[in-house]
């Protein structure tokens, strides 16, 4: 998976399809690699008011590792039915939270997943950095630096997102900022989604 956050939205208003036009060349988050396109995917995002729109999204191939990934704009938040924005609001219990169409079922689950993953966010964050610097931080730099994303950024949640898949970090489908316990395993969740049958939540490594 890589995210963009420079890019134009183009509608067939014959369809209703959303097509991401990347404004950015985006590059392998494992090698660094060029990324070619291959085909694309369906995917469809709700908004606050459970209003749905409709994405087709790019599958780049890697030439240098030959790993795939979707291609995603930062208004989407991997795994989720629900937009960036919508997550975000809930979890900051802003006024906006209110006119979510989400149930609490869900909602509680996106609090609580959140407040869990943390730390690991924070532990994240600093290893992007030490990588991008070649400075090591002290233990208590990690929480500053996303305190300060969370302060300072109007799309915070976007940009953290951005910052962890576009530097390779692994994600997990049970919610992208769940800590990892077993990296490469798949855990049999049993756990329904909302268009019912069973949801399997699985590590992805490297694929979007």
């Amino acid at each position: 998976m890589v995210m963009v956050s420079s890019f134009k939205l183009e509608c067939n208003t014959e369809t209703g399809i959303y097509t991401i036009i990347s404004l950015a060349t985006s590059i392998c988050p494992l090698c660094a690699g060029f990324l070619k396109h291959r085909d694309r995917k369906p995917r469809d995002v709700k908004n606050l008011i459970g209003e749905v729109r409709h994405f087709s999204l790019r599958r780049l191939l890697c030439t240098a590792c030959e790993k795939l990934h979707t291609e995603i704009p930062d208004i989407i938040q991997p795994f989720k039915h629900y937009d960036s924005e919508t997550i975000q609001n809930v979890i900051d219990n802003t006024e906006l939270s209110k006119n979510c169409v989400a149930d609490d079922s869900t909602i509680s689950r996106w609090k609580a997943s959140f407040a869990e993953a943390v730390p690991d966010i924070e532990q994240r964050l600093a290893s992007v950095h030490a990588r991008e610097t070649d400075e090591k931080l002290p233990l208590v730099s990690p929480y500053l630096t996303f305190a300060a994303i969370r302060a300072t950024a109007e799309c915070w949640l976007a940009l953290v997102m951005l910052l962890l898949i576009n530097s390779g970090h692994k994600l997990c489908t049970q919610f992208a900022f769940r800590p990892l316990h077993y990296s490469d395993t798949i855990h049999s969740a049993g756990k329904n989604d909302c268009r019912g049958g069973t949801k399997i939540g699985k590590t992805i490594n490297d694929t979007g």
